[in-house]
């Protein structure tokens, strides 16, 4: 099995060259729920259009084999109320956001296909969390 220094595969839905905000991709809203105050939500998309730069450098900084067109789909639930907070951070340096945040849990299944190679995680009732939180959070022009 590869090891970190030998990556065959870098699967996100930029393209190259990265600029703004990017590894991330817009999800139709019918993917997504969530309930704050039962402390639940769910994200689930299918066949996500993605790109297999095959190394992060080279998703980062080209100058590699061009990438390969593939397809994610996957599911995330998150379930529990462990603990409620609300956080406001004024610093005018790191600060500038509040939130309402809920700590729980949560599981996920996902399935990828680029090229010759599919790749299939275990089933969501397999799935577990050490760390799981869902909120609302204001920053920028919505901070006040």
């Amino acid at each position: 099995m590869p090891g970190p220094g030998n990556q065959v595969h870098d699967l996100n839905p930029s393209a190259f060259p990265p600029v703004g905000l990017f590894w991330t991709t817009e999800i139709p809203i019918a993917g997504v729920d969530v309930q704050l105050g039962k402390g639940s939500a769910s994200l689930h998309a299918s066949d996500v259009a993605i790109l297999d730069y095959g190394q992060i450098s080279n998703a980062l900084f080209g100058g590699g084999p061009a990438p390969t067109p593939g397809t994610v789909s996957f599911k995330v639930v998150w379930s529990g109320v462990d603990e409620r907070l609300n956080i406001r951070n004024t610093d005018p340096v790191f600060g500038g956001f509040a939130g309402e945040f809920v700590r729980n849990t949560a599981q996920m299944e996902w399935n990828a296909a680029v090229g010759d190679y599919t790749f299939v995680s275990d089933p969501i009732a397999t799935s577990s969390s050490s760390f799981a939180e869902i909120g609302h959070e204001r920053n920028g022009s919505f901070f006040p």
